[in-house]
């Protein structure tokens, strides 16, 4: 029955061992909203991107989109990006991508001094420890991270915002705090060029070097580097540009060689320095190469098997840089490749360089993945600037993540045990081909390095059930064949070889339709995408090859025959017959649905990641959980409508014994809300009334707000109070403030030694507001003697606009994707079924099952018992109904094309699709009924939670039940419609033969 079965049997084997090696080597990871993970936030200034020549307001969303090629190309890692207010962006990283923490200590072998720019570690054997890419560190009382680490040096070190750089001697400990590669890779610009070193003949009367007496260009860059401490050498050259316009010396540029990795010494960047000339814009207006000249960068390596980068120039300027290089060849001039500011290679041009080449350096494999991947995204164009870092929990919940897990495990073996059950021995064999079909889906998605996210468990549902329905789809062909009186062996063989062409078409025309969401969607679309892609060929493999190499063995042993259960007993229902009054129904709930979306409020139907909102950062006085926060949110009747799904994360840095003091918060704001509603960050944003709001309805849970003064007589001249801050401080410090900057007399601290709230009095007789403010004024920008910044301790810290996530890119992306789709399986099915009518059929039933999934949405919406809202996560609920309902209908459309032929003329094509829906129609319902089981457990362990699953599992639930209608009464009616009016078209044209039904017959 199986031919080359030592080949399939050595394919199966290495496919499992792949797969389980890479499962125990690559763990799985989980998302943001399974696992938590880390926040970062960034600000772009936009007076910079006006003076860079750029929109200020596509800058934002232009580096969004370049972050988001760099973090997530395949849009499977679970990264989250979002512009917060007018310039900040939020990037959220899962915990198994974020800054993860590692154990690694080294003592400083040398003294910091401020303005340093490294720190050398006693040994390397330490300095090991710390990543080569970055990470976060402290040492002594200051805190900070380095970029990059050559040898023993930690290099480009840079202290956190507020942090006072003070000296720390030989021997300090250096504690790293957490590993950051993410970080590097956002921050790099990934600008790029290509330059000729400078010489005297170049720019004639001046000097680089400077004759001792007069200096030349490069002493005068030296020396600004020098005076400038700390400052970037772009600076220099941007102002040397600027003020030499119609000069040669305005065309020169500075850049520093980059340290190798395995270099011992901080070389300072003036020593670096190198004398570099941008070429003559007159003379050679198309020789200005960068980042955009190179069609493709990739991992290469030199000729001496070193790692290197390969590049490839665009086919516009290949002409442009083959003059280029070949004129600079003559003398054997050295070309620099400047990569964010510094020199990675400076090669001697030996000949002609026409399509590409390889940039040459003491790179680390690593360093040239880097390197690739900045170039390969785009570069910014403005520097990104690092305002903020805050450690997640997971938005669903522990709870409900825990509920989710067992849900889905318990979904599945229910599935497994259904199979085993109904199938009997052929079930087994069912069994154990889903089981090794979900760790082939497991070790791929390892392998890619993917996060396992909502809409990834959209992809596996999808791929479960698609998996399930070619085990069923194979069983139920191989029951007809036998009773049709074959024995078990030619039974099995014509099952198998009669259910190919069906299985085939169903999942090519749910892959095309994947590699189309691939390609054209973004974000969470491509996520879903590319789990079902590797989902559907791990599924056909374990289908077509391992089940049939299963049912080999089993026929070896010996098979007398295949004993099967029967739910569904042959059939003879008219479902053409039903079609008009199922029409009518159809167009009721379709209308409907539409109508029903359209007039319930856009903030009521639409999720925080279409319309925006607020975000709050709130402190609680004690531990308490996400819920309790959500419960009191939900209790402020005057926001019932904003707060009513307010998401609420606990920040893990916050963890006290059973529960957290700072909670992130984000709601919707009300359609017609003020502009200003939660806008900006600090004191005026507390007239806001939503901030206003969250104070008064959590008021008994909050911590305290910086400042309290007791109610006294007005007139009294002595006021006493309690000043509160996020961390301890010496009381002495606290006083001096108080003494010096607020300027409180007779004063009078009371306390610990060192603690992190203090009561104090004082003899003034100003108003209770005024002496207020200038107690908070006067601990702005203050730090402690041991070099802590005086940061009061806020009830609401922090608090900004959300822009809406997808309202653009993402949604005009999934858009362009599903139409794409649609046209693509339209042209598919063109070619298998040699009609159009077949791919319109199918088309119209997609678009039935997706609008009469919404009118259930919109009265889940609008009754308000669960969690409906469209959402990132509802979008992948719709694509998985669009998955599963295209397949359903393929079965069916395969089955019409087999009976065409040997009926033509017999019948007409109605009871043709009569007779073809009948004989599917046991596949259809177990196929849908073990789909069923999956989703409606998920949905059952989840409703009442307000969170995603229980609105995703809700979506996906209604839309196999629509799906499974839709395939019997939607599209087989529109393909006897489409096909009548075909022949009726042809008839008139006096093309045809016969009577019009049995001409309809021919078709396909």
């Amino acid at each position: 029955m199986v031919d080359k079965l030592n080949r399939k049997l050595t394919l199966i084997i290495g496919a499992l061992a792949v797969a389980v090696i890479s499962l125990l080597l690559l763990p799985f990871r989980l998302g943001l909203d399974l696992q938590g993970g880390t926040r970062l936030l960034y600000s772009i200034d936009l007076e910079e991107a006006r003076d860079a020549g750029l929109d200020p307001n596509a800058a934002v969303s232009d580096v969004i989109e370049i972050w988001r090629k760099r973090l997530d190309p395949q849009g499977v890692s679970g990264v989250k990006l979002r512009q917060e207010g007018t310039n900040r962006i939020l990037v959220e990283l899962p915990a198994t991508l974020s800054l993860t923490t590692q154990s690694a200590t080294g003592e400083l072998s040398e003294a910091y001094e401020p303005g340093d720019t490294a720190l050398r570690l006693l040994d390397m054997t330490s300095a090991n420890d710390f990543p080569s890419t970055g990470g976060e560190i402290s040492f002594g009382s200051m805190r900070g991270r380095y970029r990059e680490r050559t040898g023993p040096l930690l290099r480009r070190i840079e202290l956190d915002k507020g942090v006072e750089a003070v000296e720390a001697p030989a021997g300090t400990t250096v504690v790293l705090e957490a590993s950051d590669p993410w970080r590097n890779r956002i921050e790099s610009t990934g600008q790029m060029e290509i330059l000729m070193e400078a010489k005297e003949t170049d720019v004639q009367g001046f000097s680089t070097i400077g004759d001792g007496t007069t200096p030349g260009e490069k002493k005068k860059a030296i020396d600004w580097l020098k005076a400038n401490p700390g400052a970037s050498i772009t600076e220099y050259n941007k102002r040397l540009a600027t003020e030499n316009p119609d000069s040669p010396v305005g065309r020169l540029r500075f850049y520093p060689n980059a340290l190798p990795a395995s270099a011992t010494e901080e070389t300072p960047v003036a020593d670096r320095l190198e004398t570099l000339i941008v070429e003559d814009p007159e003379a050679h207006p198309d020789w200005s190469f960068s980042g955009e000249t190179f069609e493709r960068v990739f991992p290469s390596f030199d000729s001496l098997g070193r790692p290197a980068v390969g590049f490839d120039i665009q086919a516009s300027q290949t002409g442009a840089f083959s003059d280029f290089t070949a004129e600079h060849a003559e003398n054997e001039e050295l070309m620099a490749i400047v990569v964010d500011d510094e020199i990675v290679s400076m090669p001697s041009l030996e000949g002609r360089l026409s399509g590409g080449g390889i940039i040459r350096g003491i790179f680390t494999q690593e360093e040239v993945e880097q390197l690739v991947r900045s170039i390969n995204s785009g570069s910014l164009s403005i520097t990104p600037i690092f305002e903020d870092r805050e450690t997640v929990g997971a938005s669903l919940g522990d709870e409900y993540i825990v509920k989710g897990q067992i849900s889905v495990g318990l979904g599945l073996l229910i599935v497994l045990l259904f199979m085993m059950v109904y199938y009997k021995r052929l079930g087994v064999l069912a069994a154990i081909s889903l089981v090794f079909n979900l760790v082939l889906l497991m070790g791929a998605m390892a392998m890619l390095q993917a996060t396992l996210t909502l809409p990834g468990v959209a992809g596996i549902i999808l791929t479960v059930g698609m998996a399930v329905d070619a085990n069923i789809l194979i069983y139920e062909r191989i029951r007809e064949e036998a009773l049709r009186g074959r024995r078990p062996a030619q039974s099995a063989k014509d099952g198998f070889a009669n259910a190919l062409s069906t299985i085939v078409d169903a999942n090519l025309t749910t892959l095309i339709t994947a590699i189309l969401l691939y390609n054209y969607g973004s974000g969470p679309v491509q996520g879903f995408a590319t789990t079902l892609i590797v989902g559907i060929l791990t599924s056909m493999f374990s289908a077509l090859v391992l089940t049939r190499v299963l049912v080999h063995f089993a026929l070896e042993k010996g098979v007398d025959e295949w004993k099967m259960m029967r739910l569904v007993q042959d059939t003879n229902i008219g479902f053409m017959s039903l079609a008009r009054k199922t029409a009518v129904v159809s167009v009721i709930l379709v209308v409907a649905g539409v109508g029903l979306f359209v007039s319930i409020d856009r903030n009521d139907k639409l999720s925080i990641d279409f319309v925006g909102g607020v975000s709050m950062q709130v402190v609680t006085a004690e531990p308490t959980d996400a819920q309790a926060i959500r419960d009191r949110l939900a209790g402020i009747e005057a926001y019932a409508e904003a707060f009513q799904d307010a998401q609420v994360q606990p920040l893990l840095s916050s963890a006290e014994g059973d529960g957290y003091t700072k909670f992130q918060i984000e709601f919707k704001t009300p359609a017609d809300a003020g502009a200003d509603a939660g806008e900006g960050d600090g004191e005026g944003d507390e007239s806001s009334a939503y901030r206003l709001a969250v104070e008064e309805g959590l008021a008994d849970v909050l911590g305290p707000n910086r400042v309290t003064l007791d109610a006294t007589d007005p007139a009294a001249t002595e006021r006493s109070g309690t000043v509160y801050f996020e961390t301890e401080h010496p009381k002495d410090d606290v006083a001096a403030v108080l003494r010096d900057s607020a300027g409180l007399a007779d004063l009078v601290v009371m306390g610990d030694a060192s603690a992190d709230e203090f009561s104090f009095t004082t003899s003034t007789a100003a108003d209770t507001t005024v002496l207020r403010n200038r107690v908070i004024e006067a601990f702005s920008n203050k730090s402690d003697s041991v070099g802590r910044d005086m940061i009061l301790s806020q009830p609401i810290p922090a608090s900004s606009t959300v822009g809406a996530q997808v309202v653009q890119q993402l949604r005009d992306d999934a858009i362009l994707a599903i139409l794409l789709s649609l046209f693509a399986v339209v042209m598919y099915i063109r070619v298998r079924f040699t009609e159009y009518s077949y791919g319109f059929a199918a088309v119209i039933a997609l678009v039935h099952d997706v609008l009469v999934t919404l009118l259930f949405l919109s009265l889940a919406i609008m009754s308000g018992a669960i969690n409906a809202q469209i959402s990132l996560v509802m979008i992948a609920a719709f694509l998985t109904i669009i998955g599963y309902s295209l397949n359903d209908t393929i079965v069916v459309f395969d089955r019409i094309r087999e009976n065409l032929a040997p009926l033509k003329g017999k019948m007409s094509l109605k009871d043709i699709i009569d007779k073809s829906i009948n004989q599917t129609l046991a596949r259809t319902v177990l196929t849908s009924l073990t789909t069923l089981l999956t989703v409606v457990i998920l949905f059952v362990f989840n409703v009442g939670s307000r969170n995603d699953l229980e609105g995703f599992a809700f979506a996906v639930m209604i839309g196999v039940i629509v799906g499974t209608y839709s395939s019997m009464f939607i599209a087989s009616p529109s393909l006897l419609w489409l096909e009548s009016r075909r022949q009726a078209k042809l008839d008139a044209a006096g093309e045809g033969e016969g009577d019009g039904e049995t001409k309809a017959v021919t078709a396909g």
